[in-house]
């Protein structure tokens, strides 16, 4: 038990300020883990998300900072997970509008949603080709253009080129996962980022 503890200890100190921890990612029983992770909460060294899953975040005198509902929706979501609605125009800076509700798509199977979170049900293709966040939220756009934005065509563009810039965009992967929806507006909206693009 005592050996399970100290590792649990070990790692958390050694893992990045603001990342998640789950519980069944460390080594040892599921009893001693979690034991061990409820002590580190009791002290403030983590703060508990949800059953399984911790956060660490940096301290002030009125406790650890939580984590934003967004980071929390993507790490429960999955990988393939992004957001979705008002909150995909926002991450892309399309919009000044902060949605109450924070929006996620999730591919292949819906989990319960954190407290503020809506999840939308998405093709399981996000997942099998690892989407980046910013790559659903441009997938989500398009999908949903010119419904959740309020900023012109020409500005998508060229968010999408510094997204591609930094590679948090990659054109390949994004037309891949448009070639499997069934949407067309999403697919028109595609052609024509592409066509702007130069691709």
């Amino acid at each position: 038990m005592e050996s399970v503890a100290s590792s649990v200890r070990a790692e958390v100190a050694a893992s990045p300020m603001r990342s998640f921890l789950s519980a069944s990612d460390f080594d040892g029983s599921a009893r001693a883990v979690e034991s061990e992770l409820s002590r580190l909460v009791a002290k403030g060294e983590l703060t508990r998300v949800r059953k399984g899953l911790y956060w660490k975040g940096p301290k002030t005198a009125l406790g650890m900072v939580p984590p934003r509902p967004l980071a929390v929706a993507l790490q429960v979501g999955g990988p393939g997970s992004g957001p979705a609605g008002f909150t995909a125009a926002s991450v892309m800076g399309l919009t000044t509008q902060v949605p109450a509700t924070v929006e996620v798509a999730v591919p292949g199977c819906l989990p319960v949603a954190p407290p503020g979170v809506r999840f939308t049900l998405r093709h399981p293709s996000r997942r099998d080709l690892g989407l980046s966040v910013d790559e659903v939220a441009l997938v989500e756009v398009l999908r949903d253009w010119p419904g959740t934005v309020e900023s012109p065509w020409d500005e998508l563009v060229d968010r999408v080129k510094e997204l591609i810039d930094r590679g948090t965009v990659r054109p390949e992967h994004v037309a891949a996962e448009v070639k499997e929806a069934h949407r067309p507006a999403l697919r028109e909206g595609w052609r024509r980022l592409e066509l702007a693009l130069g691709a």
